[in-house]
């Protein structure tokens, strides 16, 4: 079964909020709170004995609180944190805007069991580029109901500030 975006503050699944109209029937909408480039490679493997996360370097905004993004992709960090039940996961979406604006949203299952920041990877089409302003609503983040309680998630990113982990450096120290 899939939350209400009133059931999900109801029960305090996402936290720090901008405004009570991030509530949506079917979900929370999520807000921009930094936007990092790459600066290194990453290491990916099977057990993660090898794996390193890509540094990441902040793009600060502009005077006006907007940033100006090219062709290409980006990481950004939204504002919001979740604490996802065990017996819960959640979804995120793009919001129409962007994909009708050349520009995408993609990221992985928030587990259940997770409590933490949020992220995505930003993809800009658009040969145009686009301009974010900074607590933008990029996003949405839509929780269902697992059939049954779980482990749940107890990865390096659990209890992380940010979406490149625990330390904010992109590294993974903690295997």
């Amino acid at each position: 079964m899939i939350l209400s975006g009133r059931e999900v503050l109801t029960r305090q699944l996402v936290r720090n909020l901008r405004d009570i109209t991030q509530q949506q029937p079917c979900g929370i909408d999520l807000t921009l709170r930094q936007t990092s480039a790459w600066t290194s490679a990453a290491t990916i493997d099977f057990d993660n004995t090898k794996r390193q996360a890509s540094k990441t370097s902040i793009l600060p905004f502009n005077p006006t609180h907007a940033i100006t993004l090219h062709h290409g992709a980006y990481l950004v960090d939204f504002n919001e944190t979740v604490q996802v039940p065990l017996n819960g996961m959640g979804s995120i979406f793009p919001r129409s805007s962007l994909w009708r604006s050349g520009v995408g949203i993609t990221a992985g299952v928030v587990d259940a069991g997770y409590q933490g920041a949020l992220g995505a990877l930003l993809e800009v089409n658009n040969p145009n580029g686009v301009v974010l302003f900074r607590d933008a609503k990029l996003a949405q983040i839509v929780f269902e109901e697992l059939g049954e309680m779980v482990e749940g998630y107890s990865g390096i990113y659990q209890a992380s500030t940010s979406s490149v982990g625990r330390d904010g450096t992109g590294r993974a120290d903690d295997l």
